[in-house]
């Protein structure tokens, strides 16, 4: 019987693919699952087939062949809990998601507060391959918090912390947050700013904490003082614009706001001009993070393009990779950050 009268059209299986591709089955089951010695070109062609027949393996069974999940858990430790509302936090995930998906691998996403850490076994349960952990609180409790992962037996990708013990299982996958301070602080220093402020969260980030020193850096270089910290609690616009709009009522403006990101950059410049000041002529403002925010406001604001897409990504890549050869190559990844003119702040030609 023809399709046309309903028959059901018979599954491709991995030897069909061997088939076409003119190999052997064992060498279409390396190439799916990362393993063994395969050229490129043949990889390639049997990626194509596999296209092109439509051939989806069966997960259930590789868990069973493979002794595998296929599936990596990712945790975020926040007090905020609509933790996703942030831009950075968002585009990193998608990057890692994006790339187990190409990959076959799903991901289990869970937050919770600091607070409830020990307490929650809220990741304890997570049957997962391997974990990724985005971590706020102080250098003690994050300590705490990779201690604790590190007692699952199971690879660690560290986003934007501090290189991991040597006898631990983990890699730390950061951007060059601090180079990005240091860009931002040495362009203000440029357009001729001495007083600045730098608007943080009241968690400690650890990107944040690079942020600031980079910016430290390059006034301490250029002998102008430390800039004052406006503490900006939850970082949300509304506690922000509050936080920023208060400290001028009580301080007058300074030359320059750091922002810790655009969205609290942002939130500064409205502050600003609700409190009559024009930007960047009585003000100049900076951001952190260039997502397309930072294109829609007027003035367009001043930033340093962030590498958070491909920190989520390369925790992917090499957390698999990792997967496959039993061991991480390195205990550290930086990722480049690159500055962004934009009209928050004068015009010079020193960046």
């Amino acid at each position: 019987m023809d399709k046309a009268k309903g028959s059901k059209q018979k599954d491709v299986t991995i030897k069909d693919v061997a088939r076409v591709s003119e190999v052997s089955a064992m060498t279409v089951s390396n190439v799916l699952n990362g393993s063994g010695r395969v050229s490129e070109a043949t990889a390639a062609r049997i990626r194509s087939v596999i296209k092109q027949l439509g051939y989806r393996p069966s997960v259930a069974a590789r868990r069973l062949r493979l002794s595998r999940q296929w599936t990596i858990g990712m945790l975020i430790v926040v007090e905020d809990p609509n933790f996703l509302s942030d831009p950075f936090t968002t585009a990193q995930v998608t990057g890692l998601t994006n790339y187990l998906t190409a990959n076959s691998y799903s991901l289990i996403l869970r937050g919770m507060k600091p607070s409830d850490f020990r307490t929650s076994g809220m990741f304890q349960d997570i049957e997962a391959d391997g974990m990724v952990a985005l971590l706020s609180g102080n250098e003690e409790q994050r300590d705490l918090f990779i201690n604790e992962l590190a007692n699952l037996n199971v690879p660690l990708v560290l986003l934007e912390e501090h290189k991991p013990r040597q006898d631990m299982d983990c890699i730390s996958i950061c951007q060059n947050d601090e180079e990005g301070g240091y860009l931002i602080a040495s362009h203000l220093v440029s357009c001729g700013a001495k007083q600045m402020w730098t608007l943080l969260p009241s968690a400690e980030w650890p990107a944040m904490k690079a942020r600031v020193a980079g910016v430290q850096r390059a006034l301490k270089e250029a002998g102008v003082l430390a800039p004052e910290v406006i503490d900006c609690g939850d970082e949300s616009y509304d506690f922000t614009y509050r936080a920023t709009l208060a400290a001028l009522k009580q301080k007058g403006a300074p030359h320059a706001i750091i922002g810790g990101n655009d969205q609290m950059a942002i939130a500064a410049m409205k502050a600003c001009k609700d409190y009559g000041l024009c930007v960047p002529e009585d003000v100049q403002i900076t951001g952190f993070n260039g997502f397309d925010i930072w294109r829609y406001v007027d003035p367009v604001l001043t930033t340093v393009c962030s590498a958070a897409h491909a920190l989520g990504e390369t925790a992917g890549k090499v957390l698999i990779k990792r997967l496959h050869e039993g061991r991480f190559r390195q205990d550290e990844i930086t990722l480049p950050v690159t500055f962004q003119q934009g009209s928050s702040t004068f015009k010079n030609n020193l960046l």
